[in-house]
């Protein structure tokens, strides 16, 4: 009887001891999984009762010319925000009033970051206001003060397309990458764009002690502090000495330059005008100057270089020319007679020579650039195959280059005709106009120096590029843009050799002889594409030297006239400072320097500018 009672005291201690071990692990697993699994959840909602969170921005990397030369810096700004918990509606309406805010803007954008962190309401302040506010703060609960990056042009620097601006990050630019942080300043458009996770750097973070009213009481244990990291230094391929110039041709235009280097794809050069100060941009925007700049009918704030597109005119000729010689279906001693017109049913075609060009081979069509020629080599070729050389040479397709929002242009097809027209709806008229780089074809002014690239390499070309490298401050390390050759399939050293004899005699005295620089042979194709709302655009494509090219060039005025009139001469005193610049010795004496180039210099005849043509086209003219 006695064991049985002991037996059941043991089972009952067992099951005690087990209920007490059970309920101890429960214990024990609910503290684990409260301080190391969810340590970090339950730290932010205490953090965000007593600890404000500040964004350390990091020092924004600047961009530099392939010198070092420094383009793009920055300097110090004033930024006011509040804390939205604690700043009461009394005091936001009396900063809001006092700063010149819009109300509504600012109450939305509080209520989308609620809590303890605070929330920029205004940028770039003027420093008396900011002044007052610091004097006053105690009249201020809930509104500080910061310090913060605004970028800053150098002097002289120019080329707002390509340097582009920076803003604040927004609800949708959070949406496309959860990592920025609130507040941060991060690229919008062009290069600030384009390179931003490298210029921008990392984020910090610091943490504050903080009461039921915002004020501070101190710093949280550094250990949650996250230093900011510089953003890295980039690069650029050009001699900014040259974009400055290329500027000051264009000046007083519409209508873009861009030059490349054949040997890698670095842009050397690249203008849109118009264009506008950069520094209107920099900081707090003026909601005036903004809309000044979009209603501008000259549109300064588009990127004529890769984002206008237009019919490229006779400079499209030699996409002809290549395609009729690869198949075979003509050879260079296949002849036209151009009386000044040609005949298609019952319409007729002119040339821009009324007087005809007479009896033409391919090499005198190209040198004269004769239209009749090349209407009826358009006409044998037909669309299918134009369409095929035109996208061999990377037309219809966007050439890469390191800015966004980039035009593809327009190759047109069968297909695309079809649906434009219908079936039947098109005739060999239009095949005759894209013959002569009319009709619906489009190109950017950066697929025309491309292709001069293309032509110069004699098939092989690389991506354009802004870049040359970064430097990154965190390892020390410098990245280089990787430069890798593509090549156009398909086409002989032998049919190269033609269209490129043809393009020299173009600037030996053909249409081209304005644009020639004197002591260097040339290639290059004159252009004049025709305009339904206006003087036709002045197109010129070059590269050169002709036997080791260095240098490719497009250049385009709108409703600028003649090609080789207008925009030849504009390529014609880019190239001659590029070349007098690259043959100057550096370092040495000035009484040296001024010896040498002499005979340098007597080479460079006087160059007369072309009046420039002021234009208003519409925006689908633009586009």
């Amino acid at each position: 009887m006695s064991s049985y009672f002991s037996g059941d005291r043991m089972i009952k201690k067992n099951i005690l001891t087990v209920l007490i071990i059970f309920f101890f692990a429960v214990l024990w697993l609910g503290f684990f999984n409260l301080q190391v699994v969810k340590q970090d959840t339950y730290l932010q909602k205490s953090l965000s009762n007593s600890v404000r969170k500040d964004v350390r921005l990091p020092v924004r990397g600047l961009i530099r010319d392939r010198t070092g030369r420094i383009l793009v810096d920055n300097t110090a700004a004033y930024a006011v925000a509040v804390i939205p918990k604690v700043v009461k509606p009394p005091v936001l309406d009396t900063v809001i009033t006092f700063l010149n805010l819009n109300k509504k803007k600012v109450l939305k954008k509080i209520r989308r970051r609620a809590g303890f962190r605070p929330v920029t309401i205004a940028r770039d302040v003027d420093r008396k206001k900011l002044i007052y506010l610091e004097e006053n703060r105690l009249h201020f609960p809930g509104v500080i003060t910061q310090l913060e990056p605004k970028r800053f042009y150098r002097d002289s620097v120019n080329s707002p397309h390509l340097f582009g601006a920076i803003g604040e990050v927004s609800v949708e630019d959070q949406k496309r990458n959860p990592f920025y942080e609130n507040g941060e300043l991060i690229g919008k458009s062009a290069l600030e764009k384009e390179y931003d996770a490298e210029l921008r750097g990392v984020a910090g973070v610091e943490y504050k002690m903080v009461d039921a009213s915002g004020q501070e009481l101190g710093y949280l244990n550094s250990e949650f502090n996250v230093e900011p990291q510089h953003g890295s230094d980039i690069y650029l391929t050009m001699d900014y000495n040259m974009q400055a110039f290329a500027e000051s041709l264009m000046t007083g235009m519409r209508g873009s330059l861009v030059a490349l280097d054949v040997r890698n794809g670095g842009i050397l050069a690249m203008v849109s005008k118009p264009d506008y100060d950069p520094r209107l941009l920099a900081g707090k925007i003026d909601t005036k100057t903004w809309n000044r700049l979009l209603n501008d009918d000259g549109h300064p704030l588009y990127s004529r270089a890769i984002q206008s597109v237009y019919p490229p005119g006779s400079t499209y000729k030699i996409v002809t020319a290549l395609a009729a010689l690869q198949e075979k279906i003509i050879t260079p001693q296949w002849k036209v007679f151009c009386p000044g017109y040609f005949k298609l049913g019952r319409r007729t075609i002119r040339c821009w020579n009324a007087g005809g060009h007479g009896e033409v081979d391919l090499y005198g069509a190209i040198r004269g650039s004769c239209n009749v020629y090349f209407y009826k080599l358009g006409l044998k070729i037909g669309l299918d195959v134009w369409e095929k050389y035109s996208k061999l040479f990377a037309f219809g397709k966007k050439t890469g280059i390191d800015l966004p929002n980039e035009s593809s242009g327009l190759v047109p097809s069968t297909a695309y005709f079809n649906h434009r027209y219908g079936k039947n709806g098109w005739t060999r008229g239009n095949l005759a106009n894209l013959a002569i780089g009319q009709g619906e074809l489009l190109v950017t002014p950066l697929q025309m120096a491309q292709f001069a690239m293309i032509l110069a390499n004699r098939g092989s070309y690389y991506r354009p590029h802004l870049l040359d490298h970064t430097y990154n401050f965190a390892d020390k390390s410098v990245s280089y843009y990787p430069v890798e050759p593509h090549y156009v399939q398909g086409i002989s050293n032998e049919n190269y050799d033609v269209v490129l004899e043809g393009m020299r005699r173009v600037m030996d005295g053909g249409t081209g002889w304005r644009g020639k620089v004197p002591g260097i042979e040339m290639a290059g194709k004159t252009g004049t594409a025709q305009n339904p709302h206006g003087e036709p655009h002045a197109w010129f494509i070059t590269f050169a030297p002709y036997k080791i090219p260095e240098v490719a060039l497009a250049v385009i005025i709108e409703n600028g006239g003649g090609g080789g009139a207008n925009a030849a001469p504009v390529a014609r005193m880019f190239l001659e400072k590029y070349f007098f610049n690259r043959l100057i010795p550096r370092p040495a004496p000035k009484k040296k320097v001024e010896e040498e180039l002499a005979p340098i210099d007597s080479l460079i005849l006087p160059v007369e500018i072309p009046t420039p043509i002021l234009m208003v086209p519409s925006m689908e003219d633009s586009l």
